[in-house]
């Protein structure tokens, strides 16, 4: 059986814009490359702490649309971090979308939410 998450794709319609975004405002590391030139596809994986990403491109994309509340399925992806509200200033100080402003939850938690390059939902995550 699996003993712990190895990567979590990303499909994205900019590889090089996802990649600046992912590792220089997240402060991913590049850990890996590939191309696949006979289907025009791909891939960089990215690394933070245990957590590896793989942003996946090649061919025609869509805009990413956010699923009706009542679907199942992933939804975002959640990074921990020890300061929030500093993190969104910076990030809104380059232009990055905020889709939710920080905000205490009942969880003994503060949480916010930002757009990638694409719009793909990626939260922050403070434990207060």
């Amino acid at each position: 059986m699996p003993s712990k998450l190895h990567h979590i794709g990303i499909e994205v319609s900019d590889i090089a814009a996802s990649e600046k975004f992912y590792t220089e405002l997240l402060d991913f590391v590049k850990v890996g490359q590939h191309s696949f030139p006979e289907r025009d596809r791909h891939i960089v994986f990215l690394q933070l702490g245990d957590v590896c990403i793989e942003l996946l491109s090649g061919g025609e994309h869509t805009p990413y649309q956010a699923p009706p509340a009542t679907q199942c399925g992933w939804k975002h992806v959640a990074l921990h971090t020890d300061n929030v509200i500093r993190d969104i200033e910076k990030l809104r100080g380059a232009g990055v979308t905020i889709t939710m402003e920080p905000t205490d939850t009942a969880l003994g938690s503060r949480i916010a939410f930002i757009a990638d390059p694409d719009g793909t939902p990626v939260e922050l995550w403070e434990d207060t």
